[in-house]
């Protein structure tokens, strides 16, 4: 449910900013098991902000609702912008230990690194999919899903990630911008309240190599992940998939054909 108190009619909406760590999503999604790309020196570092209260949700309509926890070393932070069509909301994430220049091999390999848990599932991961044409999406989903930012209502989570504003500051801002909901959620069997913010569509978050490219249709995407395709198409249509995936390819083909 939206939230009631504390709003102010600023007929904003949220902007996201174009400089998101280019493996902040990835901070979410590949953690190694057990972390043991960070070896011996984890013990010995500070944790980031994002692991006092800071959430991945993905969520879809008649699809149960799945979790992800941050790195222990991300940091998240707001920052707020007046830009000539309003206040703006623009959402960091970075590593608390390493820069873009200098991150561990595990995380930058991620996810063609052999002991990251995509490598063990011949898929595209969660956010690869969430930036792919809605065609693909729809098909294989059957619905497109969506990804939101959960920020728990806490005093020591608020107090930390919006530089030069205190805990009651930060919620009397998260609860001014229409586009952030409110829910309350029972997540690791502890209630709480959570802001949810959408996670931008951007580029610039998605990794790509060889083995993991960026989906540009039906097609390509069912050449990389044949299997794994087939099984969610089996599990929607049943014995008709190929006739949806054939359907889906030949009206990307002609969407193609249109654009040239």
């Amino acid at each position: 449910m939206k939230t009631d108190a504390n709003t102010f009619d600023f007929n904003t909406h949220i902007d996201f900013t174009g400089d998101i760590c280019a493996d902040g999503i990835c901070c979410f999604m590949s953690i190694p098991r057990e972390q043991t790309h960070l070896g011996m020196w984890r013990r010995f570092l500070k944790r980031g902000n994002a692991t006092a209260g800071i959430k991945l949700l993905y969520t879809a309509f008649s699809s149960k609702d799945i979790i992800y926890n941050p790195c222990r070393c991300l940091n998240f932070y707001l920052k707020e912008l007046n830009t000539p069509d309003g206040l703006t909301l623009q959402i960091v994430l970075r590593c608390g230990v390493f820069g873009k220049r200098c991150r561990p091999y595990t995380c930058k390999e991620f996810p063609d690194k052999a002991d990251s848990f995509m490598h063990d599932v011949l898929a595209p991961c969660v956010y690869n999919e969430y930036v792919a044409p809605e065609d693909y999406v729809a098909l294989k989903h059957k619905q497109v899903f969506r990804l939101f930012y959960a920020i728990k209502d806490d005093c020591k989570v608020l107090g930390k990630i919006f530089p030069g504003y205190t805990a009651r500051e930060t919620r009397e801002k998260l609860n001014q911008y229409k586009d952030i909901v409110k829910i309350g959620a029972i997540w690791n069997e502890k209630p709480a309240e959570y802001f949810l913010l959408e996670v931008p569509r951007s580029d610039c978050a998605l990794y790509t190599s060889a083995v993991h490219p960026k989906i540009n249709g039906v097609k390509q995407a069912y050449n990389l992940w044949q299997g794994h395709i087939e099984s969610w198409l089996e599990r929607h249509y049943g014995g008709r998939w190929e006739y949806h995936l054939e359907h889906a390819i030949q009206q990307e083909n002609d969407r193609l054909r249109r654009m040239k």
